[in-house]
Formats: C-alpha cells, sequence, structure tokens
C-alpha cells in the first residue's frame, strides 16, 4: 500500500508539475502573439497616417489600423488633411518611416494593450510644387523648397482587441523630442 502510494503521489507531481509548465508555456506564446499582433499594427498603421499627411493617400485605409473615433479626432490627421497643412504646398514622393517600440504589454486574457513608441521620419523626399515655388522662395528662400521635417514625437498608444481584431484607440503624445 505505500508503494502504491508513493507512486501515485509521484505521478501527480509530475502531472502538476507538467501542468504549470503547460499554463506558462500557453501564456507565454500569446503573450507573444499578442505583441507582435500589436507591434505590426502600430507600425503599419502609422505609416498609413504619415501616408496620407504626407502623400495625400487615401484616408479611407486608415479604419483598419484605428478606430473611427480616434480617426475623428486625430490631431495629426485633422491638420494635415486642412487647407492649413504644412506639406499641401509640396509633392512628397517619398519618406523614411521609423517606429522605435520602447515598451509593450498585453495580457493574453485581457482586450486591451498598451505601448510607448517613439515616431520619426528622418527624411521626406520632396520638392515645393511649382505654382508655389516663386512665393516660397520669397517667403523664406532655399530652405522652404523642401518640405518641413515631421517632428519626432514619443505616444503612449492603447489599442482594443474587439471581434477578434486589434485597432489602435488613443495615441497619447508623451513628448515632441528634439534632434
Amino acid at each position: 500500500m505505500r508503494i502504491l502510494k508513493r507512486f501515485l503521489t509521484f505521478i501527480a507531481s509530475r502531472m502538476f508539475i507538467l501542468t504549470i509548465l503547460s499554463a506558462l508555456f500557453i501564456i507565454a506564446f500569446y503573450l507573444a502573439m499578442n505583441t507582435a499582433n500589436c507591434w505590426v499594427l502600430i507600425s503599419d498603421g502609422l505609416d498609413a497616417r504619415a501616408g496620407v499627411v504626407l502623400m495625400d493617400n487615401d484616408a479611407s485605409g486608415l479604419s483598419n489600423y484605428f478606430r473611427d473615433e480616434f480617426l475623428a479626432q486625430d490631431p495629426v490627421l485633422q491638420v494635415g488633411l486642412s487647407d492649413t497643412s504644412p506639406y499641401r504646398d509640396y509633392e512628397v514622393r517619398g519618406y523614411d518611416h521609423r517606429i522605435r517600440m520602447v515598451s509593450v504589454w498585453s495580457w493574453p486574457w485581457e482586450d486591451v494593450a498598451r505601448a510607448e513608441i517613439i515616431e520619426s521620419i528622418p527624411a521626406i523626399d520632396g520638392t515645393i510644387r511649382s505654382s508655389r515655388r516663386e512665393a516660397a522662395l520669397a517667403a523664406g528662400g532655399e530652405a522652404r523648397l523642401s518640405p518641413p521635417k515631421w517632428a519626432t514625437s514619443r505616444y503612449r498608444v492603447t489599442l482594443v482587441r474587439s471581434a477578434g481584431r486589434w485597432k489602435i484607440s488613443n495615441l497619447q503624445l508623451i513628448e515632441q523630442i528634439e534632434e
């Protein structure tokens, strides 16, 4: 009887350890999967947002990355799509968009993820439209012929999962970084 009890205790302890390890592996897998999804969504979404502001791309595709409530009140988009956009007089051919992930966290059982990122566009390839060239030269000289620099910014990003899809629900500007 004592041998049977020791054997069952041995089996039960090994099954308990195996269950705990399996649970940890599953949590780690979902944590990594959510982190990767958030990283791709943030990177692609902010690149699409910059494309709308800089290159006059179609803004309807942004709803794949952002919640509609956020798009309606995003200050960068509001300025970028308005007549006061600093890029409206320029023909932008391309840009170098970079995202540096400072931190990201999402529990597998939660539908909210948080990240902190630094967004920068160190190079914008473009020139002023020919119809605005003379006015720009008169207003600011040769420096006005190239598009203005994009402000490097640190953001706190909130993502929400609904219907199995992550979307950016908030971008809170923490600081603008001087270069």
